[in-house]
């Protein structure tokens, strides 16, 4: 890893790697260590898309069809009202196909979440916002999506979607250290900012290669990890194939053999990477945040990394 820490950008900070269910590599640079709590922003989203499968198989969510503008009545009248914004459904948001009026891409679309870092509630902020298109119709990445989707599970389980993550899920993996945002009105920040152990990355990724399973108890349903890291939605980014559930898919091709994998993705280089034909599981932990380098430089530690498999 000398690549690495030469590495002039001192950003690069875990290297996680667990095969066949064992830890064969963890390293750490730049100050960090095994205890080190670090923000993975948007690789949180696949954490939420588990906590929607659980909430699901709960019966806390009726399915991935189940409408969810009907849950902020409480917010009613809506700015922006119409038959598009009450189409939206759970599955609408989880893969990034709302039609709200957002794009990660172009600061100047009113959802942008620069904008709705900047209001009081954003739960307002979002109900409100315009539709660009019918729900279904197109792929926008958006943070917006993901938060309405935590709101959504903390209207319906009277918690904060970061409780109900610590019974559901992190309790029950082993995951007891962490912080995760909240809003100015105490809301979890579903979308991104937690932060946690590069441990725990790997476990949450481990979690998925499993079916759900985690020793002998059933965490996330094996049916929701199956259909969430089905592709949905294509990605126009590069490095990028596909969107399913709060995961991204790609394929790459080395010395001859084409390696396929599911994936979280969070600003800055902050990975989670899944290959179940490989058995392999790796978290990288980055904070090379709005950077033009820092994903880059993760998929290339990734692609050495298969380099090495493949020697």
């Amino acid at each position: 890893m000398h690549f690495i820490r030469d590495d002039p950008n001192e950003d690069f900070y875990s290297l996680v790697i667990a095969r066949n269910g064992h830890l064969i590599l963890e390293t750490y640079f730049n100050g960090h260590d095994g205890d080190t709590l670090h923000d993975i922003r948007s690789a949180t989203k696949s954490l939420t898309s588990a906590l929607v499968g659980i909430a699901i198989e709960e019966g806390l969510i009726q399915g991935v069809d189940s409408n969810v503008m009907a849950a902020f009545d409480a917010y009613e009248p809506f700015t922006n009202d119409g038959e598009q914004k009450r189409e939206i459904t759970v599955e609408h948001l989880l893969s990034m196909a709302s039609g709200i009026d957002a794009n990660v891409d172009d600061p100047s679309t009113p959802g942008y979440e620069d904008k709705m870092w900047g209001a009081k509630d954003w739960i307002r902020f979002a109900v409100d916002l315009p539709m660009a298109r019918k729900p279904g119709e197109e792929w926008s990445y958006a943070s917006v999506n993901t938060f309405l989707l935590g709101v959504f599970i903390e209207e319906l389980s009277g918690m904060t979607l970061e409780a109900y993550a610590g019974q559901r899920l992190f309790e029950p993996i082993g995951i007891t250290d962490y912080q995760w945002a909240e809003t100015p009105n105490e809301r979890t920040v579903a979308q991104g900012n937690l932060s946690v152990k590069a441990r725990d990355m790997l476990k949450l990724g481990q979690l998925y290669l499993n079916d759900g399973r985690w020793g002998n108890a059933q965490i996330v349903p094996e049916s929701w990890i199956r259909v969430s890291v089905e592709p949905r939605y294509p990605v126009y980014w590069d490095d990028y194939d596909s969107y399913g559930y709060g995961w991204y898919t790609h394929t790459v091709q080395k010395e001859g053999k084409e390696y396929s994998y599911y994936f979280a993705s969070g600003n800055g280089g902050n990975k989670i990477y899944v290959l179940p034909d490989e058995q392999l599981v790796v978290a990288i932990q980055s904070a090379a945040y709005n950077t033009s380098y820092g994903q880059k430089r993760s998929l290339d530690v990734f692609v050495r990394l298969l380099d090495a498999l493949t020697d």
